[in-house]
Formats: structure tokens, C-alpha cells, sequence
């Protein structure tokens, strides 16, 4: 691993660490540059804003749920794979909601940002199945999306809640 790629994995993982401690607002990048050694002016090297550090985190722990779920899918049909990774990921959502709350605002306006990671799940999603079908995949997804909006939106968002409500959704496919 080159140092730039070391540099960066430090910084993105002071920064995770101290936005579960503190939050995220109240989190600084100097404090971040400070945890992670280095000078403040290199945090923004890396990362143009505070917000693509949380966004950066976010996808990091993302895929490594989507990684852990992946290990034990033995699902075939799309919708029950969705099913299969949206609870580990509605659980991650709702124990987490300030950056998801975040996350997903920033999400719905820069979607390229994470247009990677969601055609990989979409295909991941039809991977069992003899052609892949990009607007069922899509529908999918926007479910999935929106079921995590109105969870979110709870007082007290459960996982459980939003996979029924999920399921529900999906059956009408």
C-alpha cells in the first residue's frame, strides 16, 4: 500500500472514529487532521469536505455489511436477496441515523457518487437469474431507498419495521 492510499485510510478512519464518539457535527476536520497526524491541509487533499469524509465512511461500512451478507445469500429470487442484505443494512441505517440522515440527503442530489456501488448491488441482486433486468433492478432499489426515507423519518426507526414494510413493497412487484 503506497503512502497517499495509508494517508487516506488514516484520515478516513479517524474521521469514522470520531464521528461515532462525538457526532458529526460536532466533529472538526482539525480535529480529524489531528487524530489522523496529519496537517489539516492534507485531510482536504484527500477529501473536499467534511461530508465526502462521512459519505467515504459510510460506503466503507456499507460494502463491508454488503461483503459480510454476501456470505451467507443463498437466495435466488432478487427480491428475497434484497430482503436478505436490507436488514443488516436497515440495522447499520437505524444505528446510525445522524449520517444516514446525512448520507441519504447528500446521496439524493449527488447520486454519482454512489452510482458505482448501486449497479454492483443491482447486478448482485440478479445474479442468480438468466438475464439481468435494469428497471426491476431500479424499482427495487428505489423501494429499498424509500423505505429507508419513511424509517428514518420514525421517532424511533426500527429495522424489523422497515424489512415489512420493504417486503410489502416488493411484493406488489
Amino acid at each position: 500500500m503506497n503512502k497517499k492510499t495509508q494517508t487516506y485510510n488514516k484520515i478516513l478512519t479517524s474521521a469514522w472514529l470520531l464521528f461515532l464518539q462525538q457526532g458529526y457535527e460536532q466533529t472538526s476536520t482539525r480535529e480529524i487532521a489531528t487524530a489522523a497526524n496529519v496537517a489539516t491541509g492534507t485531510v482536504f487533499s484527500h477529501f473536499e469536505n467534511k461530508v465526502d469524509l462521512l459519505k467515504a465512511g459510510m460506503q466503507q461500512q456499507i460494502d463491508a455489511i454488503i461483503h459480510q451478507s454476501s456470505l451467507t445469500d443463498k437466495q435466488h429470487a432478487p427480491r428475497l436477496k434484497l430482503r436478505h442484505y436490507a436488514l443488516p443494512l436497515f440495522e447499520f441505517y437505524c444505528n446510525n441515523s445522524e449520517f444516514s440522515k446525512i448520507l441519504i440527503s447528500d446521496m439524493i442530489w449527488q447520486s454519482a457518487f454512489f452510482e458505482q456501488q448501486m449497479n454492483e448491488f443491482k447486478q448482485r441482486l440478479f445474479s442468480e437469474q438468466p438475464e439481468f433486468d435494469d428497471i426491476k433492478a431500479s424499482v427495487m432499489l428505489d423501494c429499498y431507498f424509500m423505505t429507508i426515507v419513511s424509517g428514518l423519518n420514525e421517532q424511533d426507526p426500527q429495522p424489523e419495521k422497515m424489512l415489512r414494510q420493504l417486503t410489502n413493497k416488493l411484493s406488489i412487484l
